[in-house]
């Protein structure tokens, strides 16, 4: 990102984020984690997907900040980062 730009800087940022929610499963998992946070496992077996599955998406709903992680003992618990990404999934789906 460039300090001498920084539109384009909010630009790579929002294409980020918009690649994140460019899976529809991506999305979904969105819709389950707006009512808590969940483990990897409990994702899973809602969205009768595998594991490793669910943990990629997860992670890539991580990096564009989408989500946040939080140890609880040996599990992972996931939950949206901010309520403003409710704002954002409703908007979407307004469009939609």
């Amino acid at each position: 990102m460039s300090i001498r730009n920084p539109k384009l800087a909010l630009y790579e940022q929002f294409a980020i984020v918009a690649k994140a929610l460019g899976n529809p499963l991506r999305l979904e998992l969105i819709e389950h984690l707006a009512q808590g946070s969940r483990s990897v496992e409990a994702l899973a077996a809602k969205l009768g997907q595998p594991i490793a599955n669910i943990s990629q998406h997860l992670q890539a709903l991580r990096r564009a900040g989408i989500v946040s992680a939080e140890r609880d003992g040996k599990y992972v618990r996931y939950s949206l980062s901010d309520a403003s990404v409710l704002s954002a999934f409703a908007a979407v789906r307004g469009i939609a």
